[in-house]
């Protein structure tokens, strides 16, 4: 069975419920139970359906399970938020794009004005790339054809003219080019670094990380419930004595108290900023370190100037606690 999935490409979405599926309805041991039928789908059917779930209710007056097929579960629909792309950076115009709006004039604190930019930058890239990765398909697919045309007519002839000969160099270099635009797109989205074991980012991967989507499915009310139960007893009220409390023995000398004072240089945000990982997962605003890291020279000043505000906030509120 193994092999015939394999072979077909064929995918188990797996299933919620009992997890056999016939009984027949015997009683000690000679009842037996069942797992035959099951639900396969291939990736192309995975990436156009994206939510398939299987539902095993209650067997009642038959020997099989009934079976529920859902490909499609509004609670799941949602809006998806704009995230940074990699992929944009290997294109000049993102820089183009991303200092037109930093010139841009916004009223706000330091803090609110960083926020402001950072939100319509990635706005402006979003919207100029919107196609970029439907010309990147079809582009594979047409230098895909001219190149397998160029090469079965110079099998056929056993050579190729010298003009047809560079065309065929450089659709096969634009080939490269696209391709690996399309690496780091898949790689953006990949759930295990393939690119640490050698392995290029493609549908082929994202394939299994889809079908394992379909068993993730929670119902909303059992989420509520498990939240509620864990704060209600967190923040129950008990008694407790606060006397008696032994003295922390580790504390902070003068030395340690004047250097956290110290106000943050634009070297020390720059350097920190620049040793943060690459390909990691957005913050809640969809913006990457790569988004810093690559438009520095242009959005550093006013992430430092950010930053120089959110430790003055820190001091004086520190210093009013005191």
């Amino acid at each position: 069975m193994l092999k015939f999935m394999n072979d077909n490409d064929y995918h188990d979405i797996g299933m919620v419920g009992p997890r056999y599926m016939w009984c027949n309805n015997k009683v000690g041991s000679a009842r037996i139970l069942e797992h035959l039928d099951r639900c396969l789908l291939n990736s192309l059917a995975i990436q156009k359906i994206k939510i398939a779930m299987v539902r095993h209710l209650a067997r009642l007056a038959s020997d099989h399970f009934p079976i529920v097929l859902k490909i499609f579960d509004e609670s799941r629909s949602m809006a998806r938020s704009i995230k940074f792309e990699d992929v944009w950076l290997s294109f000049k115009t993102s820089e183009h794009i991303v200092s037109k709006t930093w010139k841009k004039y916004f009223v706000g604190d330091d803090m609110e004005i960083l926020n402001k930019k950072c939100k319509r930058a990635l706005n402006d890239l979003f919207h100029w790339s919107k196609n970029k990765l439907k010309y990147f398909s079809s582009e594979k697919s047409r230098l895909k054809a001219e190149i397998l045309s160029l090469q079965e007519e110079e099998a056929t002839n056993g050579w190729l003219e010298d003009e047809k000969l560079c065309l065929l160099r450089s659709k096969v270099k634009e080939l490269n080019v696209i391709l690996n635009h399309l690496n780091t797109w898949w790689k953006q989205r990949a759930k295990v670094k393939w690119n640490v074991e050698g392995d290029s980012n493609t549908k082929v991967f994202h394939s299994f990380a889809n079908v394992r989507r379909n068993t993730n499915t929670e119902d909303q009310r059992e989420v509520e419930v498990v939240y509620y139960s864990f704060f209600l007893d967190k923040w129950k009220e008990r008694k407790c004595c606060l006397d008696n409390w032994p003295n922390s023995w580790q504390v902070l000398n003068e030395d340690h108290k004047t250097w956290l004072k110290k106000e943050l240089t634009s070297y020390e945000v720059k350097e920190t900023v620049m040793k943060l990982g690459n390909n990691k997962a957005p913050g809640c605003d969809g913006l990457t370190h790569s988004f810093f890291k690559n438009f520095w020279e242009i959005i550093g000043g006013d992430v430092c100037k950010a930053v120089s505000l959110l430790e003055r906030y820190f001091v004086s509120t520190h210093s009013k606690i005191q």
